[in-house]
C-alpha cells in the first residue's frame, strides 16, 4: 500500500517597499496562501490607490513557496532568475534564498522582498487574510485555502490524479484510465474535470487550459485533494 507523501515547508518572510521606503516586513504563514495588494482584508495590505485591489499572493509547497501574480506583471530577480518578466495571473516558484519581485507598470515603484529559508519569519507577525467568522468555522488555516469542490468531485479527481501522488508515470488517457476505475464512461469524467477546471479559473485567478494542470494545482501545490479522497480500494 502506498503512503501519501508528507514533506517539510519551508519558512519565509516578506518585506514591502513603497519609492525609497519599508513599508514593513511580515512572516509568511506555513499552511495558508496569504495575499497582497489594495483589499483591507489582504494579509499584506498595500493602501496606496495605484496598487491593484489583487497585486499577487503567496502559496505554500514543498520546495519553498510559489507567487501567484494578480493584473500585474512582474520582474522577478533571484539568484536563480536574473530580472525575468512573468505576464499576470502566472504562478512562480520562489527557491530558497533572496528574491526580489518588482512591478513595472505600476505608478510608482514597488518591491517585495522575499527571503525563503529556516527560521525566516522568527520573530515576525504573521501575514494572515481576514476571513469572516462562519467561513472560519471549523476549518484549520490550511483548509481554509482550498477550494470548495463536492464529494464526487473530489472522488473523481482524485482517482484521476492518484499517480500524482505516488509518483507513478502519467497514463496515455488520464480520462479513460480514471473512468475503468470509477465505473464512469470517458466522457462523463471529461465533464467532470472540465467543471472543476472552470470553477477552480474562476476562483483562484487562474489560466489553466490542460488537465495536467488541474491535477499539479490541486494535488501538488494546494494539496486539496488528498490521499483521504481516494476510495479505499486505491489507497
Amino acid at each position: 500500500m502506498h503512503e501519501p507523501l508528507r514533506e517539510p515547508l519551508y519558512g519565509g518572510r516578506v518585506g514591502v517597499k513603497v519609492g525609497d521606503s519599508v513599508q514593513g516586513t511580515w512572516a509568511l504563514p506555513t499552511y495558508d496562501h496569504v495575499s497582497v495588494g489594495r483589499l483591507p482584508r489582504s494579509g499584506i495590505h498595500i493602501p496606496n490607490s495605484w496598487v491593484p485591489s489583487r497585486l499577487c499572493r503567496f502559496l505554500p509547497w514543498e520546495q519553498g513557496w510559489l507567487v501567484q501574480l494578480g493584473r500585474a506583471r512582474a520582474v522577478v530577480r533571484s539568484k536563480y532568475l536574473d530580472d525575468v518578466t512573468f505576464r499576470r495571473r502566472s504562478i512562480v516558484a520562489l527557491q530558497p534564498g533572496r528574491s526580489r519581485i518588482s512591478f513595472p507598470e505600476l505608478d510608482d515603484h514597488l518591491q517585495l522582498l522575499v527571503v525563503i529559508g529556516a527560521g525566516q519569519g522568527e520573530g515576525l507577525a504573521v501575514a494572515q487574510d481576514q476571513r469572516e467568522l462562519e467561513e472560519e468555522t471549523g476549518r484549520t488555516a490550511y483548509a481554509a485555502s482550498r477550494v470548495e469542490l463536492t464529494d464526487k468531485q473530489r472522488r473523481v479527481v482524485a482517482v484521476t490524479f492518484r499517480h500524482l501522488m505516488v509518483r507513478e508515470p502519467t497514463p496515455p488517457n488520464l480520462a479513460a484510465a480514471a473512468a475503468a476505475r470509477l465505473g464512469m464512461s470517458e466522457a462523463s469524467v471529461k465533464v467532470m474535470l472540465g467543471s472543476v477546471r472552470e470553477k477552480v479559473n474562476k476562483e483562484r485567478w487562474l489560466d489553466l487550459e490542460k488537465n495536467d494542470q488541474l491535477g499539479s494545482y490541486l494535488v501538488q501545490l494546494t494539496r486539496t485533494i488528498t490521499w483521504a479522497d481516494l476510495p479505499p480500494e486505491l489507497q
